[in-house]
């Protein structure tokens, strides 16, 4: 089986990188305005969906931006939790959405 490795110009990855940041940016500042409502179906679907037009590379991208969104919506929002277990919890996210970035990759990757 042979493996083709895409590449992609760094113009486009530019603009994915900005288009990833804003909206990753719209899903923090909803998350900061929920409160300690759950929006995390909506950053799995930017992780999946970013991961199926792309690559899982800048799927992980897209994940560490996520990743530093939920943590600083949860600190600014002052939720409850206590100090010590923003690592935790944003150890827990990056697992998680490590494992759908995968996922999604691995099913492009096989239905090709």
């Amino acid at each position: 089986m042979q493996f083709n490795r895409q590449k992609y110009s760094s113009t486009y990855l530019l603009k994915v990188f900005v288009i990833i940041t804003l909206i990753v940016s719209v899903l923090g500042y909803i998350d900061y305005l929920s409160g300690e409502a759950s929006i995390d179906t909506l950053y799995i679907a930017c992780v999946g969906a970013v991961t199926w037009h792309t690559s899982r590379t800048i799927g992980v991208l897209c994940l560490l931006e996520i990743i530093l969104a939920k943590t600083l919506a949860d600190y600014y929002d002052h939720i409850k939790i206590g100090t010590h277990l923003y690592g935790w919890n944003a150890l827990d996210y990056i697992l998680v959405y490590f494992v759908v970035c995968l996922l999604v990759g691995n099913l492009k990757k096989v239905l090709k």
